[in-house]
């Protein structure tokens, strides 16, 4: 089963006093996952469609230790690294939100040589690359053998899009 890492800003809800898992319902994560709450802390083995296993992240990544944290910048950032470097097929979202995360993320699956699949929202740019990322996808286009790119344009249309690219990949 291949192993998926789904980079992204993730898309909280931001109103004070709710939980984590409460505050995750609609990313794109959740949705795929079908619960906010399995996007809320590390867990092995979680399977999309029965064909691909989630590899990450986690809003509260798991640290080295076996706690779970989201404050240990260095333990989370290890965390991350060692995911995609194990990932089989990394996806990564680049929505209305800037993540620089997600850039530096995209990188280190370009060094990995990882099989690269990039959303981005169009937004009008005097860029070919229509998105705020142009910089990054550019890159990518760049130094990647194995890259699908695909745009988008409301948030609605990135989970059917996201399930189809999938099953033509794996």
């Amino acid at each position: 089963m291949k192993k998926v890492y789904f980079a992204g800003k993730f898309n909280k809800i931001k109103t004070q006093g709710i939980s984590p898992e409460k505050s995750l319902i609609n990313d794109f994560r959740s949705i795929l996952l079908g619960s906010s709450k399995l996007l809320t802390y590390y867990q092995n083995n979680l399977v999309i469609n029965n064909k691909f296993q989630y590899f990450g992240p986690f809003y509260c990544e798991q640290a080295s230790n076996g706690i779970f944290t989201s404050t240990d910048c260095n333990k989370v950032l290890n965390a991350e690294y060692k995911q995609i470097q194990k990932c089989d097929v990394f996806v990564v979202v680049l929505g209305e939100s800037f993540s620089v995360g997600s850039v530096v993320e995209l990188g280190w699956a370009l060094e990995n040589n990882k099989k690269i699949i990039i959303f981005y929202q169009e937004e009008d740019t005097a860029y070919d690359i229509k998105s705020e990322y142009w910089f990054a996808i550019a890159n990518a286009i760049k130094r990647s053998n194995d890259l699908i790119i695909q745009k988008y344009k409301a948030y609605s249309e990135l989970i059917p899009m996201i399930q189809q690219t999938l099953e033509e990949v794996i």
